[in-house]
């Protein structure tokens, strides 16, 4: 599926303190799960609170769990359903972390145990540690921004 080479800019201070541009690159970590979804870390955080120097411009592989004492935000797009509606079974999984999604384009279902939640462009859903599976039973490529933060339970 074809992505998108989405944007970063980074703003800093000049050695005056003055606010600036400091980073402006499409150079977001990228990774394509088996089933055609694809991950691009936009900003990866392994601790909060933050400082104004950390970096957070993921390197290395791509996980799928925030870093344990910090928070991770993506850009996450699911492509169209190759499945016919009635062979389509959900693949429900569990994530220990609290998510925070909100849809920018297309249109997505968020499965749950029980019910489902279709989330269009400007949505946001939240699940705290929920069971879910994402379905795009539409023609276009789904995409939504998430941030994920781990829970302490």
């Amino acid at each position: 599926m074809p992505w998108k080479h989405n944007r970063r800019v980074v703003v800093g201070t000049d050695p005056a303190g003055r606010s600036v541009v400091v980073a402006d690159a499409e150079d977001l970590a990228r990774k394509e799960l088996p089933t055609g979804i694809v991950l691009q870390d936009v900003w990866w955080q392994p601790r909060v609170p933050a400082r104004p120097d950390d970096n957070g411009r993921r390197t290395g592989d791509v996980g799928l769990a925030p870093p344990s004492g910090g928070v991770v935000v993506r850009i996450l797009t699911v492509p169209p359903s190759t499945q016919a509606p009635d062979e389509w079974e959900p693949d429900l999984h569990f994530d220990d972390a609290l998510h925070v999604i909100t849809q920018t384009e297309g249109e997505l279902d968020i499965v749950l145990e029980e019910g489902t939640v279709t989330l269009r462009p400007g949505d946001t859903v939240i699940l705290p540690a929920s069971v879910h599976d994402l379905h795009n039973r539409t023609s276009e490529p789904a995409t939504f921004v998430y941030t994920s933060v781990p829970l302490v339970r």
